[in-house]
């Protein structure tokens, strides 16, 4: 009679002389290749060039309402702390632009602004949130560098890779900042966070990304939509 080790050991035989039957190993004959070719030519490296590109026209007037019209919940970090300029008689504007390689590996950020002085800006972020709707933080400028040097000569450009975004979530301390930092991947699960650039592309390409600037009087804002996508 078979020992208890000894049947154990036969049946793993068996299983393994079946498994290599059924061409599921590494080393055993499976399915043979296709003669057919890809229809576009493979090429791993030409991940690293852009293939998603989406612009923003930086505006007081597309956040709705005035300083003061700001709801309670908001936090007292993204209020005026200075008395606020009434939106129409703003004059700043801006420009930005993201590119997002074909690898979804990293984004570039490029933002030009005119009449805003560089010292007056205390936040800088990319949010999540259709237009006019507050939405939370993916993207928080002020950890990556600082701002006033970033955009000294009115321009900035940032590389940003999957650490830039979850360094957002990393901050956050308590049930406010919860919901106010770092986008949910879908809005039935608000805990469950994007932490890819990946993840960032796709809430772009669906037009849920914008620009907010803000100064000590007053903020501007910028919905980003596609210019062209090259998957």
């Amino acid at each position: 009679m078979f020992s208890l080790i000894g049947l154990s050991a036969l049946v793993l035989m068996l299983c393994s002389s079946l498994i290599a039957q059924d061409g599921h190993t590494g080393s055993g004959e499976g399915r043979a290749e296709t003669e057919m070719q890809s229809p576009i030519p493979l090429n791993p490296s030409a991940g690293s060039e852009i293939g998603f590109v989406y612009e923003a026209f930086l505006s007081p007037q597309q956040e709705g309402g005035e300083e003061e019209d700001t709801p309670g919940f908001i936090p007292s970090q993204f209020r005026s702390t200075a008395p606020s300029v009434a939106r129409n008689q703003r004059t700043s504007r801006g420009h930005g632009v993201i590119e997002f390689t074909k690898d979804l590996s990293r984004a570039y950020v490029f933002l030009a602004v005119e009449n805003v002085k560089p010292e007056d800006i205390n936040m800088l972020h990319l949010h999540c949130g259709r237009p006019g709707q507050l939405g939370p933080i993916i993207v928080d400028f002020s950890i990556a560098g600082n701002l006033a040097t970033y955009i000294e000569d009115g321009v900035m450009q940032v590389e940003i890779t999957n650490e830039d975004i979850v360094a957002v979530t990393s901050h956050v301390n308590g049930p406010v900042e919860a919901f106010t930092l770092g986008c949910p991947i879908v809005a039935a699960l608000p805990t469950d966070k994007v932490r890819t650039i990946a993840g960032l592309q796709l809430i772009a390409s669906e037009g849920e990304i914008y620009f907010n600037l803000h100064t000590y009087f007053g903020d501007m804002r910028g919905q980003f939509s596609a210019v062209s996508t090259n998957p």
